[in-house]
């Protein structure tokens, strides 16, 4: 017992000596020698960790038992056991997935190190998919340098961004093309998020000159997930839920005695009578504290905003083997818009395969489908239901009997809106059904020669049910009808059906081999042919039979209309590139692109746009082997190419066609046809070109990267109506390719990755700026925001004297406004010096663009440390500018029914308020410049927004293992946080004076606001 005693204490000793802790020191380097600075090393299992010093050395107290784990970004992480050792040395291999990073192209991929062109390419991570956003082109917004998102609406159903590619590309339409899995103008807000593997941003010639007619504006390509890679197969659900508010509004006055005292304040000064008399105010201002339903003060916006939510849920299974991978997805989205009566539902559905028959040989297909429903009050914004008519001293609904109220007041027009009647009174529901499907079938007959067969199909179906619903609003003092309603005394209902394809066939060749050591070519001819058809059918009846019915053989067919339409068009298309990278060092791409379009006329229906480029990989030259310890990566690219751009022709617009004209034969009327138009036939396609210098950096292993880019985008023959219209009588004027429109700009791209312990974290910087002008334009050219060498669509306005007029005095000192200027008013300075003000005093403020920015940018932070993880969205443009002029902002007010705001109270000049902002109210004369576009309403858009914050957690492995799951994370996420910004509009992202192209409607009072949400959701995994 005694040795066994002495022998227990020796084997502790020996145990306690073996297991001591002790100064480890290190060297960590790469497998070419040279030492790697800031490589993190830890203890695993432990909590220590230090990084490597400028030298590459380390130093940590450890056991000598323990084991160190070595890791740093573009490296495959080591773990070394000490085995008692107290000095090592390490090194690290390179990880050839970050080398090896490939990139969608057109066509096919490449690897990023070898890429000549300009492409910005967005993974859609866990993180971006998990955003509370209800489509992908706002998704997009601050991610992509150069890539302008404007949101305009948080309208459920119509909340899609609008997307410019480097500025504006055409004075018509300048939209970039959208294509989905190698199927041209999907509608890129129909996809679901989570289906969505890569998205890649084509900006110049070089990777956009295999799309040619359609790539002028650039290309947006997205991939959808395969289930390609995967070890095995699993099941993943991704879910969450958003409470929606407005990101910033107006601040309505729902006191309606004070809205009666501007109306009459406002006939005073505009030496008017008015409709309203002082007892009413006195009346109103006391009866409303007693009784509130006669006398309401009624907050519009409030009953016609509502907490707005969405539910959003994807299940998904995807898994891969050396034979097949797939991809399979259900997806429900559920929106509850702000405004009362807008819900907006949409259902996904996709399947994705790719299978080897034999080795050699393989077939796939790629299919996703669509349901949407949408229900809209009226229209598709708050102005179509008339909001600036929506006076408080209307009681929308009566608690007690539920009729709805109208005017009461002395004096208000019986046309005054009440927001629950007229949203009730118009609706229209739209549902709308989409297929896209692409099969495919791939040979290889011999090592790298491919052939490639594929045929797609787009169909849609789209029904829209609009109805009018007889109702009366109700003066609950009289106890008489108010108002009835629809106005034109109608019951109306009308039906639209829209339906269409779109096929797509293709046959390709492709060809990748090392053709001798060090030489390697790739090179792709592909032939397509495109098809479209789309057709509309549309009818209308009056007096149904009851408001409950809802169908067109419910109304009178003694009052009816009905329309209809069909339409196509054709493309074939012929595309090569050929890449030859030599030693991966010296890179060289040709691209060509050849397109006949039905639009165009005989002669001028065929396009061809090449483009070349080429790269060199500095960096792996031998005289760099010194600098690469700081700089890994350096590689210089240029580009110089044409693309094309047909969209400013429509598809029938350069055929002859007839309309319908009377004639007198016989001395009788008839009815025949003639010529309806006249036809050019020298028409031709818009042409751009594009010359685009890079540089992408690599520094300490990659660490940090940047891509830096300047290009000069040249359009050419861009198609506008001839001017001749203007004498032409009976006859459409000929369209002519008439102006020039250069965009030069420079974008930068940055990225710092790194790990400090148990912490990751990175931090993305993007930026663009992009300048355009106008060089030539071969028509008449009136005076206004088109001018040659000047922007396109610049601030053209009158310059106003600082402030407002306080004296009589400074009328007289200047130069003549009009009969009834008087103090409060906006003076405009005479800047020609006649004596008078006209159209030839407005200036051109050629720094300040009204529809584009002149730059954005964007700022992603995102950090992980030990299963907890944040990220943080910045996004903000400057250099844009407009007008402060909007139906709710108006001083030159209507003579009754007009919805005050508060700063009408507090912020409008008057005698007793002599430090407002706002000009004085005015009904009737005066204030002849008060509503004019000046430089006294120009504001500044310029903005920061914190457009996402993120916070997630990720259970820990041994946790989830009991119930099956191999992971899952939780998350709370916001978007549109909070806006930093001068303007004093609804949002400074909002388009103002343009005309919105995707939705086909006026921007300029559609005051609908962007939406502010906070989500909770899980992501599982199985």
């Amino acid at each position: 017992m005694k040795h066994f005693l002495v022998f227990l204490l020796i084997f502790i000793g020996i145990g306690s000596v073996s297991a001591q802790q002790a100064k480890i020191t290190g060297t960590v380097k790469d497998n070419t020698g040279e030492t790697i600075i800031g490589a993190n090393v830890t203890i695993k299992g432990g909590t220590g960790g230090t990084i490597t010093d400028i030298d590459g050395h380390f130093s940590i107290d450890a056991s000598t038992n323990a084991t160190l784990v070595v890791s740093f970004i573009g490296y495959t992480t080591q773990e070394v056991a000490l085995k008692g050792k107290t000095n090592i040395v390490v090194t690290l291999n390179e990880d050839s997935q970050a080398l090896d990073e490939v990139i969608v192209i057109g066509y096919g991929t490449q690897k990023k190190v070898n890429l000549t062109g300009s492409v910005s390419a967005v993974k859609i991570d866990e993180a971006i998919a998990s955003r509370s956003i209800s489509n992908v082109s706002s998704g997009l917004s601050g991610l992509v340098p150069g890539l302008v998102v404007n949101q305009s609406t948080g309208f459920a159903g119509s909340d899609g961004a609008s997307l410019k590619v480097r500025g504006l590309g055409s004075i018509n339409n300048s939209d970039p093309l959208i294509v989905v899995d190698g199927m041209p103008d999907v509608d890129i807000n129909r996809i679901n998020m989570n289906d969505i593997e890569s998205i890649s941003v084509l900006k110049d010639a070089a990777s956009s000159a295999v799309y040619g007619s359609r790539a002028a504006n650039g290309v947006i390509l997205i991939t959808t997930k395969n289930g390609l890679g995967q070890s095995k197969a699993k099941i993943t659900y991704n879910g969450s839920y958003a409470w929606a508010s407005p990101v910033e509004f107006y601040d309505y006055m729902n006191d309606y005695s004070r809205a009666l005292t501007m109306h009459m304040r406002a006939a005073g000064t505009g030496n008017s009578s008015t409709n309203f008399r002082q007892g009413t105010v006195e009346q109103w201002m006391a009866m409303s504290m007693v009784d509130p339903i006669l006398f309401p003060n009624t907050d519009q916006f409030d009953e016609m905003f509502r907490t707005g939510g969405t539910l959003n849920q994807t299940i998904s299974a995807s898994g891969g083997s050396d034979k097949m991978n797939f991809y399979a997805s259900i997806g429900i989205m559920d929106q509850k818009g702000l405004q009362i009566h807008n819900d907006y539902s949409r259902y996904n559905m996709r399947f994705n395969l790719d299978y080897k028959i034999r080795d050699n040989f393989k077939i796939g297909m790629k299919s996703d489908g669509q349901w949407s429903e949408t229900t809209a009050p009226r229209g598709s914004g708050l102005e179509n239901a008339g909001l600036k008519y929506a006076v408080s001293g209307i009681l929308n609904k009566h608690p007690e009997t539920g009729e709805y109220g109208g005017a009461m007041a002395y004096g208000e027009n019986s046309a005054a809106g009440n927001v629950a009647a007229e949203y009730e009174a118009y609706r229209t529901t739209t549902s709308r059904k989409e297929f896209n499907g692409n099969a495919y079938a791939e040979w290889e007959p011999l090592k790298g020669l491919k052939l490639n067969v594929s045929y797609a199909l787009r169909y849609y179906n789209q029904f829209s049910k609009a109805v009018q619903n007889p109702l009366k609003q109700w003066n609950f003092q009289s106890n008489t009808v108010a108002r009835e309603m629809p106005d034109n005394g109608g019951d109306g209902i009308t039906d639209s059906n829209y339906e269409g394809y779109k096929t797509l066939f293709q046959g390709r060749i492709s060809y990748d081999r090392e053709i001798a050591p060090g030489h390697h070519i790739t090179a792709m001819f592909n032939a397509a042919e495109e098809f479209w058809s789309d057709r509309q059918l549309g009818a209308w009846r009056k007096d149904r039979l009851h408001s409950s019915l809802e169908e067109l053989n419910a109304a009178s067919a003694a009052q009816q209309t009905n329309w209809g339409r069909s339409e196509s068009e054709g493309l074939r298309s012929f595309i090569g590139r050929v890449n030859y990278a030599m030693f991966d060092k010296y890179l060289f791409e040709f691209n060509f692109r050849s397109d006949g379009s039905s639009r165009f006329a005989k002669g001028h229906q065929w396009g061809f746009f090449p483009s070349g480029a080429i790269g060199w990989r500095i960096s792996e030259e031998a005289f760099f082997a010194p600098l690469k310890k700081a700089i890994s990566n350096a590689k210089f690219r240029a580009s110089y190419g044409t693309l094309g751009n047909n969209s400013g022709v429509g598809r029938y617009e350069q055929k002859e066609t007839m309309k319908t004209t009377n004639y007198i034969m016989n001395g009788k009327l008839v009815q025949g046809f003639s010529a309806s138009k006249m036809i050019n036939q020298d028409l031709s396609w818009e042409s751009t070109r594009v010359i685009n210098v890079g540089l992408d950096l690599g520094l300490f292993n990659n660490q940090l990267t940047a891509e830096l880019d300047w290009y000069d985008r040249f359009t050419t023959g861009m198609i506008r109506g001839s001017s001749i219209s203007s004498i032409l009588s009976g006859y459409d004027a000929p369209r002519v390719n008439i102006a020039d429109l250069r965009n030069r700009g420079i974008e930068a791209n940055i990225t710092w990755r790194s790990k400090v312990g148990k912490l990751d974290y990175s931090i993305n910087v993007n930026a663009s700026y992009n300048v355009n002008k106008l060089e030539e334009w071969g028509d008449h050219l009136d005076r206004g925001w088109t001018a040659l060498n000047m922007p396109y669509h610049f601030l053209y306005i009158y310059e106003a004297y600082p402030g407002l007029v306080q004296s009589w005095n400074q009328i007289y000192n200047a130069p003549y406004q009009g009969n009834y200027t008087a103090p409060g008013d906006i003076l405009i300075k005479d800047l020609n010096g006649d004596g008078q003000i006209d159209d030839k005093d407005k200036k051109a403020w050629k720094d300040k663009y009204r529809e584009t920015p002149l730059g954005q940018f964007g700022i992603t932070l995102t950090g992980g440390y030990k299963g907890f993880d944040i990220q943080a969205l910045f996004q903000g443009s400057y250099g844009r500018a407009d007008m402060w002029l909007d139906d709710l902002n108006n001083v030159s007010v209507p003579a009754d029914r007009y919805a005050f705001q508060s700063f009408h109270w507090n912020d409008t000049w008057s005698l007793d308020n002599r430090n407002a902002s706002m000009p004085r109210l005015v009904t009737g004369s005066g204030g002849s410049y008060n509503r004019t576009e000046s430089t006294f309403w120009a504001e500044n858009m310029n903005y920061v927004r914190l457009k996402n914050l993120q916070i997630g957690y990720s259970i820990p492995t041994k946790l989830l293992k009991k119930i099956s799951f191999e992971r899952a994370r939780i998350y709370l996420s916001a978007e549109n946080v909070f806006t930093i910004t001068p303007w004093k509009g609804v949002d400074p992202e909002k388009s103002i004076s343009s005309w919105n192209q995707q939705y086909n409607r006026s921007d300029a009072n559609d005051l609908y606001p962007l939406v502010k949400t906070y989500s909770i959701g899980i992501n599982v995994e199985f």
